[in-house]
């Protein structure tokens, strides 16, 4: 099964014969070996987590037993879907972008596949703001800083000789403002000016929608903080 036949499907409660939210993301283990669970919105845009282990069937329809196999609580610490991310090899082969993600029926993560090739899970070396693929028998400590480059970097002993700026250029300078730390909760209470889109194209939060707590929370999620701040009012 492919994430992209997942995502958009409703969730459907067999116990009180109700369609309970619509699925717009996915939550994979730290080695994107397996899917753990799928995020979805209900009616009233708030967000819920449904476990892969409480899912009862797949089909048409995600189908759930009762509504105790959702929840509301959810970590932020486990990854989100990589799609969309770009797919670069060691060798600096560019493999495209990554389009889909496929599984088995235990949810566990068979391949990826970009807009030019499938690639092998066992030949994914590292996923963070892209994917890295291993090009021959590498591996991900083989690339990390050297300890002694650390100490040859001491800034306590470093003596650097700058050139003295005229009066006027320093002047101005002195007049730039610090950079600034916002509280993200100072947006809770303020609409939205546009719409927002997620890592996956899905939209996530909607044109003229109260910000909440939870919706910052999928704002983070999303890495779309940033944008959220210049569309309020």
């Amino acid at each position: 099964m492919k994430l992209s036949e997942i995502i958009g499907k409703q969730v459907f409660d067999i116990y009180n014969a109700n369609i309970v939210g619509t699925i717009h993301d996915a939550c994979f283990d730290e080695k994107y070996s397996k899917i753990l669970g799928f995020y979805f919105f209900d009616q009233e845009e708030n967000e819920f987590y449904l476990k892969t282990s409480n899912i009862y069937a797949l089909g048409d329809y995600i189908t759930i037993k009762n509504l105790s196999k959702i929840s509301s609580d959810f970590s932020l610490t486990n990854p989100l879907s990589p799609l969309g991310k770009n797919v670069i090899g060691t060798s600096g082969q560019d493999y495209g972008v990554l389009s889909d993600i496929e599984f088995d029926d235990k949810f566990v993560i068979t391949s990826f596949v970009t807009n030019k090739t499938a690639v092998k899970v066992e030949q994914i070396l590292q996923i963070s703001t892209n994917m890295v693929v291993k090009t021959g028998d590498v591996k991900l400590q083989n690339f990390r800083p050297q300890g002694r480059r650390k100490e040859q970097i001491n800034l306590d002993n470093l003596t650097v000789s700058v050139m003295q700026m005229p009066n006027e250029e320093t002047q101005n300078l002195q007049l730039m403002p610090k950079k600034l730390t916002v509280n993200s909760d100072i947006l809770i209470g303020k609409k939205l000016s546009k719409d927002i889109i997620g890592k996956n194209n899905e939209l996530i939060l909607k044109q003229n929608q109260t910000i909440t707590a939870k919706q910052l929370i999928v704002a983070k999620q999303h890495d779309k903080l940033n944008e959220l701040f210049y569309s309020v009012y």
